[in-house]
This record gives structure tokens, sequence and C-alpha cells, in this order.
């Protein structure tokens, strides 16, 4: 489904510090083709030859023309993706259509137990093996760990401010972002438990809670009655001119890595909670070197808001002065959402959208990234604001030495075989497929020099409130992508997938690696 890249580091011209060196990762079935392709061709073969070796014409006439359509069909690409991609999504799509499982009714429709029953995590398509455990940090505070049962992952998030680097100066930019590298070089040791880092970036339209709520405690009971009328008209308006950021980092561990260790600390969920907390602190000095501000470790009732919130977009504002008014009186309903009710009462995933509650959402896979050198800001006009609802994920896998080794030694082999053909049948070789050589042969350079190496991917989704809007936002999404060098793709027939890997926190969104 998803493009998957892996890259590292940087490189340095006269001026500000540069970036680049990612390779696409290719498909290593059979000479860069994936399984079905290689079927497909392989078919195409048998039904060329089919008709020389039995000596009729009348199955030539019919053969030859299925063998050359399967074989066009082997190298054909549309919209960025192969045939047998399209076929895949669009079989898998029909079957999940066929059976009525692209759609989803919450619990909340179908209630079991009794009133007093603890409702239990009730989440659509992958995400239903999900469920919220409540843990605690070595400090006491409360940790919500989202846990997969089928992948035995467990998953902590982060509330994470950082400072920006768009208005700091070139020294203080790169020490930022080296900051950030060197978070990810640290993951990247042999059986390390941290298995995915995700980090989303959320821009959400201002609801104004706290400013309506200070502008409430401080207004004088005799002000004038046209100061008030103009003072309320601009806090009622105040949602179309300013907008938030939402940060999170979500640490992903592999329980079938520590295995001995989550015996060790008592088994099962509790054991797996006590052992991500460990791994948590040992992160803490990292993370505050990437000058990353970890307000707080989200608790259940705040993971299950940040869901709530991505299916809901209407409940964000009464969330928001619930939130202020318990942080101004500390009494009242506590802020978040039971996790219970954290997923949505009513989804459905079409081709092209997903729809869910109150809105409706198309998530864009990146397809490819800028093919030059970047400065750290490529960004900015992605994640720039706008009036409505988006949500920017990257997925980052760290390798360990071993497992980077052979990564890069098989794509340095590739590259250079294919190079060497084409100049021993002289042809002419292509600058891309030199230059995809070179940057394999230094990426192996770096990587003997003590680099790591990642897999990473990135997902977008936009969402908005009305349905007249949706086009609009997405021709301005792709409008931003391009001024960033970045070619986006819209997750046909697997939105709603899209939607659960690029909007919620969960972990999600890194695919294994396909042969």
């Amino acid at each position: 489904m998803g493009r998957r890249d892996r890259g590292d580091v940087a490189h340095r011209d006269s001026g500000a510090r540069t970036y680049f060196g990612w390779q696409q990762e290719r498909v290593a079935f059979l000479f860069g083709l994936s399984g079905q392709r290689v079927a497909m061709l392989a078919a195409a073969v048998v039904a060329g030859a089919w008709p020389l070796s039995a000596s009729s014409i009348a199955t030539a006439v019919v053969a030859w023309p299925v063998a050359g359509v399967l074989a066009v069909l082997a190298f054909l690409r549309v919209g960025g993706r192969t045939v047998d991609e399209w076929a895949v999504a669009t079989v898998s799509y029909g079957a999940t259509r066929g059976r009525g499982q692209h759609k989803f009714i919450s619990g909340a429709f179908n209630p079991s137990g009794g009133n007093d029953a603890a409702k239990p995590m009730d989440l659509p398509g992958i995400l239903a093996p999900v469920r919220i455990l409540d843990a605690r940090m070595p400090d006491g505070q409360p940790l919500a760990i989202a846990h997969h049962a089928i992948d035995r992952t467990f998953t902590a998030v982060a509330c994470v401010r950082f400072p920006g680097i768009g208005l700091v100066d070139s020294a203080r930019r790169d020490q930022r972002v080296a900051g950030w590298g060197a978070l990810l070089a640290g993951l990247c040791t042999e059986g390390n438990p941290i298995t995915r880092v995700q980090a989303l970036q959320r821009l959400i339209p201002e609801s104004g809670a706290a400013l309506r709520r200070w502008h409430a405690d401080h207004v004088h009971p005799d002000a004038p009655a046209v100061a008030a009328d103009v003072t309320a008209g601009l806090l009622a308006t105040s949602t179309l001119a300013t907008s938030q950021r939402e940060a999170y980092l979500a640490f992903t561990m592999d329980a079938r890595r520590l295995a001995r260790q989550i015996k060790n600390a008592g088994g099962g969920t509790v054991g797996a909670a006590a052992v991500l907390t460990r791994q948590l602190r040992a992160l803490a000095a990292a993370i505050g070197t990437a000058d990353l501000q970890v307000e707080r470790w989200l608790a259940p009732r705040d993971l299950a808001e940040v869901i709530r919130t991505a299916y809901d977009p209407d409940i964000t504002r009464h969330l928001a002065d619930r939130r202020a008014a318990h942080q101004h009186t500390a009494t009242g309903t506590p802020p978040g959402v039971d996790p219970g009710v954290a997923g949505p009462a009513a989804a459905e995933s079409t081709p092209g959208c997903y729809l869910h509650d109150g809105g409706r959402s198309v998530t864009y896979w990146v397809h490819d990234w800028p093919r030059s050198q970047i400065y750290s800001t490529a960004l900015a006009p992605l994640l720039g604001e706008g009036q409505h609802r988006r949500a920017f994920s990257l997925h980052v896998e760290p390798l360990g030495p071993r497992e980077a080794e052979r990564e890069v030694m098989r794509e340095r082999t590739s590259r250079s075989v294919a190079v060497r053909m084409r100049q021993r049948t002289g042809q002419i070789v292509p600058e891309h497929e030199q230059a995809a050589l070179d940057r394999a042969t230094a990426q192996d350079a770096e990587r003997a020099a003590g680099h790591g190496l990642v897999r990473f991917t990135a997902y977008v989704t936009l969402t908005v409130t009305r349905p007249d809007e949706l086009e609009d936002a997405c021709a301005a999404l792709e409008a931003d992508a391009a001024a960033a060098r970045i070619e986006l793709r819209r997750m046909w027939f697997a939105q709603d997938v899209g939607f659960a890997m690029s909007a919620l926190p969960l972990g999600f969104g890194l695919p294994r690696r396909r042969w």
C-alpha cells in the first residue's frame, strides 16, 4: 500500500546544511518485480510458447494476444501503482464491501452488559484488536498503553512541545535536527525493544475555549454594551484566523523481543507495561537532547480524547471547554474521554474517502520524497496554516547493525549489477541509475562509520466537516505538497486503513517489506 523508503543523513554545502540520501525500498522478489508481476510475466511466456509447441495457428490467435496483454500489465503503472497492486486493492475492497465490513457501527448502538458494566474498546477495522491499558510511570503519573493483541505490541504516546526551526539561525537549526537524528540513531542497536517511532503533528482550527474562559473571568460587569458585543463577535470568529498544533511521539515496543524481561516483571500485560515504562525512562535524556519537551505522557482518558477528536471533529470545542473549565476550577467532570467511547459512533470506508461521525477524511501517502538536496524546513508548506484539519505522520523503523548491513549491501549490489549490465551491453546508463548507485555507496560508507539506518514512510490526512469543501481541501493539500517537492498519492480503496495509520498516534503505518 504505502511507499517504503529508507534514508539516513545529511550533506553540507557552502551555506546551510542540506539533507538527502534516502533510497526507495524496492520489491526484491526477482529483478525488482513482485511475486504477482513475476507470475503474470511467466504466464505471458507460457501463453506465448504454447502455440509454438502445439503447432496450432488457432491456439496462437487466442494465446498470443493474451500473452501480450499480460506482458504489458506486468510493467504498466497507473497513478504510481502497478496493475497487480491495483488488482489486490480493488479485490480486497470489493470483498470487504461484499461482506458489509466497510461500514462500522459502534457498541453505542449495540450495547451489551448491565448499566454498570465497563464499556470495552470498540474501534473499527484494523484497530479492533487495540485496547488501552492503564499503567503508571515510576513517578506515579498515569500512562496509557495501546496494546495490540495480535501483533503483541505495546505503544506509549507522549504529547511533546518543540521550539521549531523556522525562525532560528542555521547553527541552532542544525543542532536541533542533529538531536532528532541522535534520538533515532540511539534506537538502531541490535535487539532494541523499541521497534517503531511515530511522529504525528495535527493542525486543528483553534476552539478559542481558553480565550473565552479568560474573557468571562476578567470582563467587568459595567463594561459598555457596544464593547461587549464587539468582543463577543471577535471571540465567535476567532477560530477562522487561529489554529493550534498538537505534536505526539509514539514509541512501540515488540513484546516478542523481551519475552524473558516481561516474564521476570510479572508476565502478561502487567509485565509488559513495567518493561515499557523502563524503556521510556531510559529515552528521556535522548528526547531532551532533541530539544523536545515532553509535556505529559498521555493517560488513558487523554489518549482516548486524541482518538475521539480525530473521528469526531465537532466534539473538539466541547472537550476543550470542559478541559479549560476543569483546569480553572479543578472540579466537575475530569478532562478527556472514557476509552470505551473513544471510537466513532459510525464510519464508512468509500473508495476515495473515509466517512466518520461529523467528518470526511482523505489520506495520502508520500509516494516520492524530494530528489535533490533539501533544507530542514522542507515540510513547512505541507504543515502550514490552513482552515481544515491536517494530520502528518512520519513512521520510522530503526534497523539493527546487522540488518542495516544486509539492506545496504543488497541495495548496492542490485544497483551495481544494473549499471554493469547496461555497460556490458553497450547501453547508456541513465543518470538516475548512476545516482542511485552513488547514494548506495555513500550510504554504505556512512553505515561503516557508525551511522544508523531506518525504514520510514509518511502519510497525510485532511479532514473536513462540510462535504462540499472536500475536493477544494484536497487541491490545497496537493498544491502545498508540490511546493515542498513531495509527491503524494491518494490511498484509493484503503482510506480506513490510511486514516488509522495517519491520524491516530497508535504506532501503525509501516508495512512489512514486500518480497
